[in-house]
This record gives structure tokens, sequence and C-alpha cells, in this order.
């Protein structure tokens, strides 16, 4: 059987995915910019709106930018 593909995200895994931290990820759980559910004190960002916020593909509110030398 293959690896089960994870459909819910935790702090942790988006603070190793986008390198930020604890706090900043907490604000953007709270921001609305993509599902998060909570189970307890627990909060879990659905995967698939995450990587959508992620890639820009559901901002309305947020806006993509490049900087000089990358």
């Amino acid at each position: 059987m293959g690896a089960k593909k994870k459909e819910l995200l935790s702090v942790t895994d988006i603070r190793e995915i986008t390198g930020l931290g604890r706090d900043r990820v907490y604000e953007l759980m709270y921001s609305g910019e993509f599902t998060v559910y909570r189970f307890g004190n627990r909060f879990m960002a659905l995967e698939k709106d995450f990587y959508a916020w992620l890639y820009n593909e559901k901002n309305k509110n947020s806006f993509v930018f490049k900087v000089k030398g990358l």
C-alpha cells in the first residue's frame, strides 16, 4: 500500500513549508485566507486551500512580488 496523503496541515507543517514563525502562521490561520479547522486546541489547515493560497491562486486580498536578484 502507498503512503497516505495528508489532507490537513498542522501549524508545524506550515512552519516547515513556509519557514515562518509560529506567531505568523497563527496570524495567517486567523486571516481567513484558507480553510482552517480547530480540534480542541489544535488548528489544522485544509491542504488544498493552503497550497492554493500559497501559490496565489485564491488570494484576492494578497499580492505576490518578485525580489530583485532571485
